[in-house]
């Protein structure tokens, strides 16, 4: 978005303002003119986007052009990125959002790819409620994943509403096709089956009162923070969600490692055995890498894509912390479930999360601080039950 366009979303922010103002004091006649120049200011701005996306399409009529345009868009994004992250922050100490900065705001979610809160479009002075930016959230996201966040596992469909329903394909056993003879007619084949999974997406969400001094700090600082404590806090809840619904499955025993292979080999489905992860907890995962064959070669081999992921002939091997997924002390039991998990569950998320802040509300205004809200919504259900088998494994007697 070039500086004319932006000045005249700012000057058109601010003649809503002022309509407000008057509307607000019961000058209807004054509102009324003004609002004639807020709607030509309306019409100017449709016409330099018209403008603006034409020449952006012009640009990309030849390949050496085109390369041209999608260098130009990159720095446009790379500019605009960087600007949206200091208005983010200053949302976040309180500081005033000027007409201009929410002119930055407006073109910001237009062009998110992944809008993770929600913007309000006339965004008063001091209010953070915005969408947390790409560069963040993708700190949070890796972040996320150096803790080994299970959702990485199972399957996330991203909704846009608070319930619904997904049609998906229902698991059924194929009928090969019959044998035609000659000029003989073909008959009708079997359908394929669907059915409905509901979901009703439920609210999560924690408060952190920040500190003035950290608010004072470094943006580098800030955010570092901003992304230790949303990672950690998203991969505990996520986390429990998926190990408890997991937990719900059938319990099948598994006296020794035979048993294990056997659910590889035979339980599960072909497709869903060569598809597995093998998931569980420090207990479980203590006693399967003491395992060692007739010539004390250990059974787990190292996972190339991973330093220190181990896996059993290709399936990865997911560890689990004990107090999210704990054993069976008393009969020396612990979980261990193997298959394909994004076939197992499906976790519906609406916004992966949502940002907002407030130094009067709470305890902030006693405590001299700022509160640092975090909202969730998400929803998780079973899609297929014969995808994994949650077994527990004898370790009752330790290699």
């Amino acid at each position: 978005m070039n500086k004319e366009l932006r000045d005249l979303l700012a000057k058109l922010e601010q003649r809503k303002v002022e309509v407000r103002s008057f509307l607000a004091q019961d000058k209807t006649k004054d509102a009324e003119d003004l609002m004639n120049e807020v709607r030509s200011l309306q019409s100017k701005v449709k016409m330099l986007q018209e403008i603006e996306s034409e020449e952006r399409d012009n640009l990309g009529g030849g390949e050496e052009l085109g390369g041209r345009a999608t260098d130009m868009e990159k720095r446009e994004d790379a500019e605009l990125e960087k600007e949206y992250q200091g208005i983010f922050l200053r949302g976040l100490r309180r500081q005033g959002v000027t007409a201009d900065m929410r002119s930055v705001v407006k073109e910001y979610e237009r062009r998110a790819v992944m809008s993770e809160g929600e913007t309000n479009p006339a965004i008063p002075a001091g209010d953070s409620h915005l969408l947390v930016p790409k560069d963040i959230q993708t700190q949070i996201f890796t972040f996320m994943r150096s803790l080994d966040d299970l959702s990485q596992y199972v399957d996330v469909i991203n909704v846009n509403t608070l319930s619904g329903t997904r049609v998906m394909e229902k698991i059924q056993t194929m009928i090969p096709f019959p044998v035609i003879d000659e000029y003989a007619p073909i008959l009708e084949t079997d359908n394929p089956s669907f059915q409905d999974i509901s979901y009703k997406v439920r609210k999560r969400g924690g408060v952190l009162p920040l500190t003035n001094e950290l608010l004072a700090d470094s943006d580098q600082n800030l955010i570092a923070y901003i992304t230790d404590w949303i990672g950690r806090k998203a991969v505990v809840t996520r986390n429990t969600l998926i190990t408890t619904l997991a937990n719900t499955l059938p319990k099948v025993q598994l006296a020794s490692f035979g048993d294990v292979k056997r659910v590889l080999n035979v339980d599960l489905d072909p497709a869903i055995s060569q598809t597995s992860v093998i998931m569980t907890n420090q207990d479980g995962y203590n006693w399967l890498d003491q395992l060692v064959d007739s010539q004390g070669r250990p059974l787990l081999q190292p996972d190339i894509t991973s330093p220190t992921g181990m896996v059993y002939k290709g399936r990865r091997i997911v560890v689990v912390a004990n107090r999210y997924l704990p054993s069976d002390a008393v009969n020396g039991k612990a979980p261990i479930i193997i298959g394909n998990l994004k076939q197992l569950i499906k976790l519906f998320s609406r916004k992966f999360f949502e940002l907002a802040s407030t130094k009067e509300g709470g305890d902030a205004w006693r405590r001299d601080t700022t509160e640092f809200r975090t909202i969730m919504r998400d929803d998780i259900k079973i899609w297929d039950p014969g995808a994994a088998i949650f077994g527990q494994l004898d370790i009752s007697d330790e290699v």
